[in-house]
């Protein structure tokens, strides 16, 4: 009987003929390499510099190297190790969180933190089928006491906290 070792040398080499089922492991771990390589051709155009003097295209292409490494592991691991199938990508949810955050940005320096934060909160909550009220309220009130005392009196960043 072969060794592990050798099986899975020769899973490898068989990998193109071999049937693949779409797992989350696989799906992440392409999602991890085309984000990663993205970042990587993106961040060519700024100078690199050494390890002592890193240049602005240092820490992007560290990064992104990083994160390819980690896609090609999650994508070799969905070979080996059964993992959860993916369900079907609801789109709804995807929307409104993206739409959110794209609003928190355009609101926060025209209606401050407070209700730019709401609305965000209570918008990406929507994108749950269980909305509960009181528990976005608690949620709101939480977040924002934690990003006010960190982004407005810990670092000092400038913009309003309301809108008047």
């Amino acid at each position: 009987m072969p060794s592990p070792s050798f099986s899975a040398i020769a899973m490898l080499l068989h990998w193109p003929r071999m049937k693949q089922r779409c797992s989350t492991d696989l799906l992440s771990g392409l999602l991890f390499i085309v984000f990663g390589a993205f970042v990587l051709v993106y961040g060519l155009q700024y100078p690199f510099g050494t390890s002592a003097r890193m240049g602005p295209g240092y820490y992007p292409r560290v990064v992104s190297v990083g994160l390819i490494l980690v896609g090609l592991i999650l994508t070799v691991r969905s070979r080996f190790i059964e993992s959860e199938p993916t369900e079907r990508i609801l789109v709804r949810p995807l929307l409104v969180v993206a739409l959110a955050t794209a609003g928190f940005g355009l609101l926060i320096e025209r209606a401050g933190l407070f209700v730019a934060a709401v609305l965000l909160i209570v918008a990406a909550r929507l994108a749950d089928q269980d909305f509960r009220p009181l528990e976005v309220a608690a949620l709101s009130v939480v977040l924002i006491a934690f990003a006010t005392g960190v982004f407005w009196y810990g670092l000092s960043l400038p913009f309003p906290l309301l809108p008047f």
